[in-house]
C-alpha cells in the first residue's frame, strides 16, 4: 500500500470523526434546549402553585364581584396610580405576560403550556378580561396584552380539538370511568 492510500484512508477516517462529532454536538444541544424547557416549566408550576398565586386566583372571584358593583372601584381601574386590591391580581397578569414572551421568543413551547392549562387560561382570561380592559387605561395598553394573546391560542387549542385528542391519548383506569358513566345516570 503506497502512501496516497493511507492518506486517503486517513482523510476518509477524518470526515468520519469530524461527522460524528457534528452529530454529537447538535444532540447535546437538542438535549440541552429540552433541559431548558423542563427547568423553565418546573418554575412555571412552582410559581403557579406559591402561596402568591394562589392568593391573586382567590382574590380574583371576589374582585369580580366588587368590579360589577362598585363604580368608584372601575373608575380608580382606570387611573395611573396603583389601585391596591388589584395589586396581587396584576403581579399574577404581569408573570402570565413574561411566560407568554418566553414562548412568542421559541424559549418555552406553547405546547407545553396548552396541554396542561389551556382551560385554566382561558377560564381566568373570562374573570379576568374586563378589569384588564379597565386597567389599562391606567396602567397602559401592554398590561396584559401577551396574556391576552396567550388566552387567545388557548381558546383556539379548546376549540380545535387538540385537547380532547391529547386527553384521548391518556390511559384511564377502567374502575373509575365505570363510576363516572354510573355517576352520570
Amino acid at each position: 500500500m503506497d502512501a496516497s492510500w493511507v492518506a486517503a484512508i486517513a482523510s476518509v477516517a477524518s470526515v468520519l470523526i469530524v461527522g460524528i462529532a457534528a452529530i454529537a454536538a447538535i444532540l447535546q444541544i437538542r438535549h440541552i434546549r429540552n433541559a431548558n424547557d423542563i427547568t423553565i416549566y418546573l418554575r412555571l408550576v412552582e410559581r403557579l402553585d406559591s402561596p402568591t398565586s394562589r392568593a391573586a386566583f382567590a382574590a380574583m372571584i371576589p374582585f369580580a364581584e366588587q368590579l360589577k358593583t362598585d363604580a368608584v372601584l372601575r373608575s380608580r381601574l382606570q387611573e395611573p396610580p396603583p389601585v391596591p386590591e388589584f395589586d396581587q391580581i396584576e403581579a399574577l397578569v404581569r408573570f402570565l405576560d413574561n411566560l407568554t414572551m418566553l414562548m412568542l421568543a421559541g424559549r418555552l413551547k406553547e405546547e407545553l403550556i396548552l396541554a396542561e392549562y389551556a382551560d385554566d387560561i382561558d377560564r381566568l382570561w373570562d374573570r379576568l378580561a374586563e378589569p384588564i380592559r379597565l386597567r389599562r387605561r391606567g396602567a397602559g395598553d401592554r398590561l396584559g396584552a401577551a396574556f391576552e394573546h396567550l388566552a387567545m391560542r388557548a381558546k383556539a387549542y379548546l376549540t380545535s380539538g387538540q385537547m380532547d385528542r391529547f386527553n384521548a391519548r391518556l390511559l384511564r383506569d377502567p374502575r373509575i370511568s365505570e363510576s363516572a358513566a354510573l355517576s352520570k345516570r
